[in-house]
């Protein structure tokens, strides 16, 4: 006999009404556990989402920010690049004086 049969076989012989009625009564605390648990598991993902669209946003904004600043600074290097060589050939000796006495910083790669 499957469990199903076999359950719905004892509960039919139950012959207390009370027994009936505490399981009833279970299941309908059981049942607003759950319908309870699930309306806080929806508000809190609700929020969840409110506030990951929140992060993304800024998450967005301070990317294309970077990428602006980062613009930004190639261009004054390649200005700065350019000033140097035009004053290296205008004045190479106090280039290589400055050189010399201002050694450009060695960056390590990551």
């Amino acid at each position: 006999m499957s469990i199903p049969n076999h359950l719905s076989s004892q509960l039919l012989q139950l012959k207390n009404d009370e027994d009936v009625q505490v399981i009833l009564k279970d299941q309908d605390e059981c049942l607003e556990i759950y319908k309870d648990t699930q309306q806080k598991l929806e508000a809190f993902n609700k929020f969840s989402k409110a506030r990951y669209q929140e992060v993304y946003r800024h998450f967005e904004l301070h990317t294309k920010l970077l990428k602006e600043v980062k613009g930004d600074l190639d261009g004054v290097f390649i200005k700065l690049r350019k000033i140097k060589n035009q004053l290296a050939i205008k004045y190479p000796n106090e280039m290589e004086t400055a050189i010399q006495k201002y050694p450009p910083p060695q960056v390590e790669d990551d």
